[in-house]
């Protein structure tokens, strides 16, 4: 007898293999029965004589008695009879998957015990046809993995020339190796197997358990230091290395900064995995992110921008942005609580102030408020007195002045008035330009006394100049700017020293430094430490691994911005300080 079967012979085996049995010779009555059975089922019978028949020919086919065909026949010799033995076929075969898949499971196994490691890996590569989810898929995978780990070849295995049994025999050697080395001999192997079905979730499923706890040893920044980008990449990056510059243990911890418009951000990517990073921070750009998002989750990432399309879910795959839907959420809570029940909206034409709009309108509805009505702007626009009046109806009144003055044939005195059901006015704004621009006109065509609202692109820190043109208006912005506390303001001091040309970045310098002060708890996966206090917000991290801002707002005074109060609904006591 072949040794295998000598150790398939287990009660689970014997079990297995009875059941395939019955399965197999119940398809086959089925089978023999139809192909003898008339074509044209014609003779009645009622539900018990078919409950009848089927439990006789079933105990019949149980016990391998021959006469189970005879009693199929009969049972189709009426349509309904006919009927229910389809309905038994499908039932059948459906019930043969978890078998193959219980059997091929126990064949692995053993050839693994058996020392056959390649005949092993194929049983189980099989197996996976009868699978029918990821975690299935997943656990089956960890089954080879284990069974390579468990029992090494004690000499290497000549390839079969099965590329996906030659990948899992490549990593025999790895999965014995010392653990030490496991992230860096994974990724190599990657590398060869790119396709290969275990260089997706398994590995990184290995790799997200395998990192220390505390602080990561060497961590890389991805930043598009030669791109159009390079002053924004600048100030985060020496926000970064600030905030690693004062934290404790800096000695202990390395940094390697590379330029992802060198190469492409994949490439830097997969360098600095190749390199040993064990904590990655960026890239910065939309696009960059959603490349590099497809083949992340082997090295816990904290990306520096959200990714705008549809995206798998990763362990250890984070995302950090100075969104503006942040500040709409907060500009509309801020609303509600000031008690407006209506608002209107000023967008840029681009998909940032749709997603923007959509995100706004979403959170002031779940307060009870309703957006009666929003226009969008095309950016570098130099007049914005058409859309305004046409959002405050003022061009409907207009029309109405005119039609009553030619029904009377005289000149008429007339002043044009808004509507008078706004509560509140949202601005979008894609940058500070805007904002002066749009603040003076809402003014000019009576919309001044209404509370107007705005994201943080209407303010330009760096550039003073027009600012007593937004005086009134009320934006969200983060506390580095807004209420920096004694050690934001050495920060911005240093930048003022240090980089004076880099005034107007505060904010990005801030986003760096909040980066480095998120690693230790992304690297722990510690949700206890969470929300944060840092200089881009009360940070918070949802279920999906982006990271959150709530915000501080502020309202222009004489030209300059001063704190807004309003009250704000109270949540977690937040941890740190800024």
């Amino acid at each position: 007898m072949d040794s295998f079967m000598i150790v398939a012979q287990s009660t689970s085996a014997l079990r297995i293999r009875a059941t395939r049995a019955l399965v197999l010779l119940l398809l086959a009555s089925l089978a023999a029965c139809i192909s003898s059975a008339p074509q044209q089922a014609t003779k009645p019978a009622s539900a018990s004589q078919i409950q009848s028949l089927e439990a006789r020919a079933r105990a019949a086919a149980k016990i391998g008695d021959p006469t189970a065909a005879e009693l199929y026949a009969q049972l189709a010799a009426s349509t309904a009879g006919r009927q229910h033995i389809d309905y038994l076929i499908e039932s059948a075969r459906a019930s043969i998957a978890p078998v193959q898949s219980d059997a091929a499971e126990v064949r692995g196994r053993a050839l693994f015990e058996l020392g056959r490691p390649a005949d092993a890996v194929r049983a189980l590569v099989d197996r996976e046809v009868w699978l029918e989810d990821s975690a299935s898929i997943l656990a089956n995978q960890r089954l080879i993995w284990d069974g390579l780990r468990q029992h090494p070849p004690p000499t290497p295995i000549a390839p079969t020339g099965d590329r996906v049994v030659d990948g899992w025999l490549a990593l025999a050697p790895i999965a014995t190796s010392n653990p030490s080395d496991l992230r860096r001999s994974l990724l190599r192997w990657r590398e060869t197997y790119t396709d290969h079905p275990a260089a997706g979730v398994l590995l990184a499923d290995l790799l997200a358990g395998q990192h220390a706890t505390g602080f990561p040893m060497q961590i890389a920044l991805l930043l598009p230091l030669s791109s159009p980008q390079r002053a924004a990449a600048l100030a985060i990056r020496d926000g970064f290395l600030a905030a690693h510059l004062r934290g404790a243990g800096a000695d202990a911890t390395s940094i390697r900064v590379y330029d992802t418009a060198q190469g492409g951000s994949q490439a830097q990517y997969r360098a600095a995995e190749r390199d040993g990073a064990d904590f990655i921070v960026g890239p910065l750009l939309t696009a960059d992110v959603e490349q590099v998002i497809t083949q992340a989750g082997f090295v816990p990432t904290l990306a520096l921008n959200f990714a705008q399309t549809a995206t798998p879910s990763l362990r250890s795959f984070y995302q950090f942005s100075l969104s503006p839907e942040d500040e709409a959420r907060v500009i509309a809570d801020a609303m509600a609580l000031g008690g407006a029940k209506t608002a209107v909206a000023f967008i840029p034409n681009s998909d940032r102030g749709r997603r923007t709009l959509a995100t706004f309108r979403t959170e002031f509805e779940s307060r009870g408020g309703r957006l009666i009505d929003s226009v969008g702007y095309d950016r570098g626009s130099q007049e914005f007195g058409q859309p305004i009046m046409s959002l405050l109806n003022i061009t409907r009144s207009n029309q109405r002045e005119r039609r009553l003055a030619a029904n009377l044939g005289v000149p008429i005195e007339f002043e044009p008035r808004r509507r008078q059901d706004i509560d509140a006015i949202f601005i979008a704004a894609d940058d500070a330009r805007a904002g002066r621009l749009l603040a003076p006109q809402l003014r000019f065509h009576s919309a001044g006394d209404i509370p107007t609202f705005a994201t943080s692109d209407i303010y330009d820190p760096g550039n003073a100049a027009g600012d007593n043109d937004l005086n009134g208006l009320i934006f969200a912005d983060a506390p580095v700017l807004i209420t920096p506390s004694a050690s934001a303001d050495d920060l911005r001091r240093d930048l003022q020293q240090y980089w004076p040309q880099r005034g107007g970045l505060t904010k990005l310098y801030g986003m760096g430094f909040d980066a480095y002060q998120l690693i230790g708890s992304l690297y722990n996966d510690s949700r206890a430490a969470w929300p944060v206090r840092g200089m881009s917000g009360d940070l918070s991290l949802d279920a999906n691994g982006r990271i959150h801002r709530a915000l501080p707002l502020a309202q222009f005074r004489n030209g300059k911005p001063a704190e807004y109060d309003l009250p704000t609904p109270s949540s977690r006591e937040l941890v740190g300080t800024r």
